[in-house]
């Protein structure tokens, strides 16, 4: 039997954390890509949400959320390494 792929591991645990809603699944894979480094920035986004109190608690919205943050933290990490 094959492998599981730090891929697939990185899909499982997406899905688990979005709590097998796809509709919340496929907003964050549009965003990820299969990158790691965005699909780490995501998790630490939606667990911060979480953490945090967001008032939001549909599980499409606070995804959505994070992405928004993901792709502004990803902005602010490319525009300071440019300079």
């Amino acid at each position: 039997m094959p492998e599981i792929t730090t891929e697939q591991t990185n899909q499982l645990e997406l899905i688990q954390t979005l709590n097998y809603n796809n509709a919340a699944v496929k907003q964050a894979v549009t965003f990820i890509q299969n990158d790691a480094f965005k699909h780490r920035l995501f998790i630490q986004q939606y667990g911060r949400l979480m953490i945090n109190g967001y008032s939001e608690s549909d599980v499409v919205s606070r995804a959505i959320t994070a992405v928004q943050e993901s792709t502004e933290a990803l902005a602010v990490i490319n525009t300071a390494a440019a300079e």
